[in-house]
């Protein structure tokens, strides 16, 4: 038997603000009701249903704005990467620039996006400009230039970027960082 909540902020997996789910009782009680994510539907709580309409209405609006905003500032954003080539003139790199690497170097630069967002139409391992599409969310989606050129030194090596440690699930259950 399941049983009916009204969220109080979006969920990931189950709905937005606002919305009215069914979900098991064990989950609602264990869950959501201790972390303030969603209350039980009563007759007080379905008159509160409006306000929280309107408050996700205005925060979706917001967002959205925000969003625009990082397009714009996106859009004039150029990427440029070097990797090791075998001969003077060959176009053809050893290895290929990938979408964790162009998302690393977004963060760097001060945008938030996340591996996911990035997408590849073709293999970037050959010398020149290649086009990325970056997903901002809310149907907003911005081409970006990815300038790839090429070094022949023999010993170059492509830097290698500082990866956030994972957590662990020992280290989640306590709540820290690996």
């Amino acid at each position: 038997m399941n049983q009916e909540v009204i969220l109080k902020g979006p969920v990931k997996g189950l709905g937005a603000e606002a919305d009215l789910v069914r979900v098991k009782p064990g989950y609602a009680r264990n869950y959501l009701f201790p972390r303030g994510l969603a209350t039980p539907v009563n007759a007080a709580s379905k008159r509160q249903i409006e306000s929280l309409k309107k408050r996700r209405s205005e925060r979706e609006v917001a967002e959205a704005a925000a969003t625009q905003e990082r397009a714009a500032k996106l859009a004039k954003l150029s990427l440029a990467f070097e990797l090791k080539q075998a001969q003077e003139g060959a176009e053809k790199l050893f290895g290929a620039i990938t979408a964790t690497e162009i998302a690393a170097a977004l963060i760097e630069k001060g945008f938030e996006v996340e591996r996911r967002d990035v997408t590849v139409a073709k293999t970037i391992n050959h010398v020149g400009e290649h086009d990325v599409t970056v997903d901002l969310g809310y149907s907003v989606k911005v081409q970006i230039k990815v300038k790839v050129t090429g070094n022949t030194d023999e010993n170059f090596e492509k830097p290698v970027k500082a990866r956030r440690p994972r957590k662990t699930a020992a280290a989640e259950d306590k709540g820290e960082k690996a």
